[in-house]
């Protein structure tokens, strides 16, 4: 294929990289190439992007050596990935403090581990079937004795929701779907991570939400809140036990904590999802904002950076993870309300 080719790499939705070339000229090599594609799009792993100025088509990325590592690391990490499968269920689920109440005898657990992993592949998400198994197992932990329900704030496609809702039909407890159904909020001019968005990003429709939960999920465990995070959280009058913050913005999880925290019980936990920026973990480090809005010392968070230790390689920092192609971040971070991350050692007050 004749042509200059491009080094800037697609992504499309289920993260297969792409090369674009500029060379599908008439009668050229290039052109013929995209008659070709034309032809076999629908059956690959790759989409053809039609008619664009200079005759532009997408050529997959594991063309030529560089894409054939690439082609090979994604087949490496997919078959560590599947391979792990059952001691992930194994360890993930396994605990001596799962309250008896629930009987999950080790069968139960593993046909519900089974069904978590499929939800991960079956519903649009970005997370992995491994943090939804912890949050299962903090919930499986508590005494049925300790009231309150699960809150989700933000749900995308319902993904996670689904796998929540079976922990939560197992445990008796309802699962409060907090989303304002239209996606990522306007930005806010202070929220940092902001711009890496734009509104109306990550939308999903109740109606779509509630359709996979039916399907793959407990619908029946599931209470649906619909609008911004900043009119209707202040209503939530519910004692919370567990809340997974899925926001993607500085502003939003500053208003889900605002008014989540003061909600949660003292065995309670929050789990977030943007755990790799640890810009994003220090508000759960900050002195100040834990002084100032709770007057207690900050709780700090599990994970933050890295995610939770479930079974991968990740050493960071995620700007770097071009660097280190075979390395994934899969995970999450948690705190629970009565930890600590407070640092008090300073020798020179003691001195005076």
């Amino acid at each position: 294929m004749t042509g200059e080719v491009s080094e800037r790499v697609l992504r499309n939705g289920v993260n297969d990289g792409f090369l674009v070339s500029e060379a599908a000229q008439p009668g050229t090599p290039g052109a013929l190439a995209l008659e070709q594609m034309q032809k076999i799009a629908s059956g690959g792993n790759w989409r053809y992007i039609g008619s664009q100025p200079r005759g532009k088509m997408e050529i997959p990325a594991y063309y030529g050596e560089e894409g054939k590592r690439k082609k090979m690391g994604r087949f490496l990490m997919k078959l560590y990935y599947l391979l792990t499968i059952p001691i992930s269920l194994g360890i993930l689920l396994h605990s001596k403090r799962i309250h008896p109440a629930y009987r999950l005898t080790w069968w139960k657990k593993i046909v519900f581990g089974l069904r978590v992993v499929r939800n991960r592949h079956r519903l649009r998400t970005a997370n992995s079937y491994k943090p939804l198994l912890v949050m299962a197992l903090k919930l499986f932990e508590l005494s049925p004795e300790v009231s309150g329900v699960v809150v989700e704030c933000g749900t995308f496609k319902g993904g996670t929701a689904a796998s929540l809702s079976l922990a939560c039909k197992i445990v008796g407890r309802k699962l409060i779907v907090c989303d304002s159904f239209q996606g990522l909020p306007p930005r806010d001019s202070l929220d940092r991570f902001a711009a890496k968005y734009k509104p109306g990003d990550f939308c999903g429709s109740l109606d779509e939400v509630r359709a996979n939960i039916t399907k793959y999920g407990d619908i029946g465990s599931c209470e649906f809140v619909q609008g911004w995070f900043q009119d209707t959280l202040p209503h939530l009058d519910r004692k919370i036990v567990l809340a997974f913050i899925d926001v993607d913005l500085e502003a939003s999880l500053n208003t889900c904590v605002l008014n989540l925290w003061p909600r949660l019980v003292d065995e309670g936990y929050v789990f977030i999802d943007e755990y790799m920026s640890t810009d994003y973990c220090a508000l759960f480090f900050s002195e100040r904002y834990w002084k100032e809005n709770f007057n207690r010392n900050p709780p700090g968070i599990i994970g933050a950076g890295s995610g939770l230790a479930l079974g991968e390689y990740y050493i960071g920092p995620w700007g770097e993870r071009k660097d280190h192609p075979l390395q994934h971040a899969t995970g999450s971070a948690y705190t629970r309300k009565s930890m600590s991350g407070y640092w008090a050692y300073y020798p020179s007050d003691a001195r005076g």
